[in-house]
């Protein structure tokens, strides 16, 4: 399968791009394709091996996670942003409140060690195939997700096959590359190069 060439000049320029593809979505190709994301999700042995697992609630175009966010005999955790420059996560107990950016948040004030996830569930706007992410530039998932236990967690990407590209060049130093990505098309591992349709 041959991925599609990066054709912008920068970041920013892909950014707004794929923001603009994402507000065009209709309610449902999102419901639909987050369906088909999700159950691949929860449908892998890491999932169902996961006690602890870091989701976000999707929105703005994102995938929907709702259906990931349900699942019994599991502690999901949630991003919130608390400062100019963390996000820290809580756990999910049904409950959300608008957060900063107009971002659904939990309420609850249960907040967990990163370093207890096995599982992180991550959001984001344009990906290549080795796993390469960019996200909203505030660079909250990254400086979280460079705190985590490397060799006891997974770090998982939810998107729409359009936000994959073949190689983004880039010369940020602090990214976190994703080890799978789930689209409505297929599932890339970006370690082997393997995908599963």
């Amino acid at each position: 399968m041959r991925f599609q060439e990066f054709p912008f000049q920068n970041l920013d320029s892909a950014r707004k791009f794929i923001t603009s593809i994402r507000k065009s979505l209709s309610d449902e190709f999102v419901k639909f394709s987050s369906y088909k994301i999700q159950s691949k999700v929860i449908n892998s042995d890491e999932f169902k091996r996961s006690k602890n697992i870091a989701c976000f609630v999707g929105s703005k175009g994102e995938p929907d996670t709702s259906l990931i966010l349900e699942q019994k005999n599991k502690n999901i955790f949630l991003p919130k942003v608390v400062s100019e420059s963390n996000i820290e996560f809580f756990l999910y107990k049904g409950e959300l409140k608008e957060g900063k950016f107009g971002i659904p948040e939990p309420k609850s004030d249960e907040s967990v060690d990163i370093k207890n996830i096995e599982l992180f569930l991550v959001p984001g706007l344009l990906f290549d195939k080795r796993g390469f992410r960019v996200g909203y530039g505030k660079g909250y998932y990254d400086k979280a997700l460079s705190e985590r236990k490397r060799e006891k967690s997974n770090v998982w990407a939810l998107a729409w096959s359009f936000q994959v590209f073949d190689k983004i060049e880039h010369n940020k130093s602090n990214d976190v590359f994703v080890e799978k990505i789930f689209t409505e098309v297929y599932v890339l591992n970006t370690l082997t190069g393997e995908i599963k349709f």
